[in-house]
């Protein structure tokens, strides 16, 4: 009688190294793709180039949506800071919170644990991206960056 805990190994074994395989292959194009966005200040001008060509505009078109798109992709832009401030300051609360209940030999582990977080960001993202709020990868002496929750009398700053 065949063995069929063989087989299932075997299928087991061809899964993992599908799913490892595909792991590797999704990090390294992911970093592509977001080495490839264009940063926020890009915006307008990229989406009014898309439109000049994709509609054939006229140039006298062009400029009229000129203004259009500007002030559009500012407020785009304007809304997107101010949703990473917010997200950032959840962020640092919660790791506040968290620190409040650890040892100090777990608060050590915490703060390795969350300086390896944002290197790893720091490299995936790559130079000149923020590497997104409060969190792994956010710009070096900017929010939040260990754990520790402040004194008593200090106020967490909000950016």
């Amino acid at each position: 009688m065949n063995k069929p805990w063989k087989l299932v190994l075997l299928l087991v074994g061809i899964f993992l190294a599908g799913g490892v395989s595909g792991a590797f292959v999704m990090m390294r194009m992911g970093r592509n793709l977001i080495a490839g966005r264009p940063m926020p200040d890009q915006w307008a001008p990229m989406h009014l180039k898309r439109l000049t060509e994709k509609l054939e505009l006229t140039p006298q078109q062009t400029e009229e949506l000129r203004p259009i798109v500007k002030s559009h992709m500012e407020e785009l832009t304007r809304l997107r800071t101010q949703s990473m401030a917010e997200t950032k300051v959840v962020f640092e609360q919660m790791q506040r919170e968290i620190a409040a209940k650890l040892t100090p030999e777990q608060q050590v582990k915490f703060d390795q644990m969350n300086k390896e977080m944002r290197e790893r960001a720091r490299k995936f993202m790559g130079p000149g991206r923020p590497g997104g709020p409060g969190g792994p990868g956010g710009p070096p002496g900017q929010g939040f960056d260990g754990g520790h929750p402040p004194p008593p009398d200090e106020k967490p700053a909000k950016d």
